[in-house]
């Protein structure tokens, strides 16, 4: 059984297409339901205009409608409000909105449809969970017919009143489906709380472990918002000093912790390397749990899989310089995650430790080290915006 379908847009009885933007006010409109009837843009079907003290204004199939319109069931009042107000946000940058579009070619609504330089682009406000393959599928849908979706999440409500600046973060999967890495080197989460009109920005996110990582939270109001979308400011030289004070914070407290942590007793691979090295977890070497390219891909702490790695050099004999490809696949195997993602990782930390000289008698000191590892983080949030 369908439920109550609700929507910003109807029409008048002579056709006249009506919006339910943020500029109507609520007196007008409890004034306008006595006088007009509405109907569904789509189906013909008469719709109600609620005018309550807490939802905000919106038409309402009947209930058990038998509109295919493909509008959202029982939408929540952050969805309502946040195309209302992207709407008026893209009218003010002369983008041309439309609210609530119906594309015939798809039998698919994006909540907005703009223009810029002369392409249709179609805009996603998601408040709620939805399968990564629904959303692959309607990405897939616009870009058949030549349209690149815009998706925009709604910001976490632990996030919503978050300070400014840098720190560590933790996003679900369902969340980092939105990164992007459009308006940074680094992903990018672009949300926006239709509550306060504000855009937040987690920019330059660096993977520490699992679901977390260390980033820049920016706020930016809805009033100040460009299309495309304004870019973050590149971290300078201080900041990149305080990734790397977060990053060897949490290696630290990590390696601490390892043996509390562990559940796998004599099968856990780290410590079993940690053994056979003759190295304790938390003595391992600053070279040794680095935040290299791709590591993202890895779901253990970069200490752990370089470490492994490390191990399965001294094992077999081979210099960074020349590890047969198919070793390294073998190496992978055992790992979760995006494989090809997962070798790149291995061959930037396999170059790092060329860079480094490691098992040469001219091997850098820690500080040195350091230098290093400073210029690998400097070159993820740079080089792209220098190659530009």
């Amino acid at each position: 059984m369908k439920g109550v379908i609700e929507i910003l847009t109807a029409t008048l009885p002579d056709g006249t297409p009506i919006v339910l933007n943020e500029t109507l006010q609520r007196e007008r409109l409890r004034a306008w339901r006595l006088t007009e009837q509405f109907a569904c843009p789509q189906c013909g079907e008469r719709v109600l205009l609620k005018v309550g003290s807490v939802r905000i204004p919106h038409f309402s199939h009947v209930r058990d409608s038998t509109c295919s319109a493909n509008f959202s069931e029982g939408e929540s009042q952050p969805h309502l409000q946040g195309k209302q107000v992207l709407y008026s946000m893209f009218q003010r940058l002369n983008k041309l909105p439309v609210l609530e579009p119906f594309i015939p070619e798809l039998a698919q609504r994006p909540d907005l449809l703009i223009e810029h330089d002369g392409q249709a682009v179609p805009i996603e406000f998601q408040c709620s969970r939805l399968p990564e393959e629904v959303k692959a599928g309607r990405t897939i849908g616009y870009q058949s017919i030549g349209m690149e979706p815009v998706w925009i999440l709604h910001t976490p409500n632990k996030y919503r009143d978050l300070p400014e600046g840098l720190g560590v973060y933790s996003f679900t999967a369902f969340q980092q489906l939105f990164f992007s890495k459009d308006l940074t080197p680094e992903c990018t989460l672009l949300t926006l709380s239709p509550e306060t009109k504000q855009f937040h920005y987690f920019s330059h996110l660096l993977p520490i472990e699992g679901n977390r990582f260390i980033g820049i939270h920016r706020r930016l109001s809805i009033s100040l918002q460009t299309f495309p979308f304004a870019r973050p400011k590149l971290p300078d030289e201080q900041l990149i000093h305080s990734y790397f004070k977060f990053y060897k914070i949490h290696r630290t407290t990590h390696l601490e912790r390892v043996l509390f942590l562990n559940r796998k007793g004599v099968q856990n691979s780290f410590l079993k390397a940690c053994y056979e090295l003759k190295m304790r977890p938390a003595e391992l070497p600053t070279w040794i749990g680095v935040p290299v390219k791709y590591n993202g891909t890895f779901t253990v702490p970069d200490c752990e899989w370089q470490l492994e790695l490390i191990y399965m050099l001294k094992r077999f004999g081979f210099p960074p310089s020349r590890v047969p490809i198919q070793r390294l696949r073998r190496f992978i195997h055992s790992y979760p995650g995006y494989k090809e993602d997962q070798l790149l990782a291995c061959m930037e930390y396999l170059q790092f430790l060329q860079r480094i000289n490691w098992k040469k008698k001219d091997f850098l000191s820690n500080e040195r080290i350091e230098l290093v590892i400073l210029n690998l983080l400097s070159d993820r949030f740079l080089a792209l915006q220098m190659e530009n």
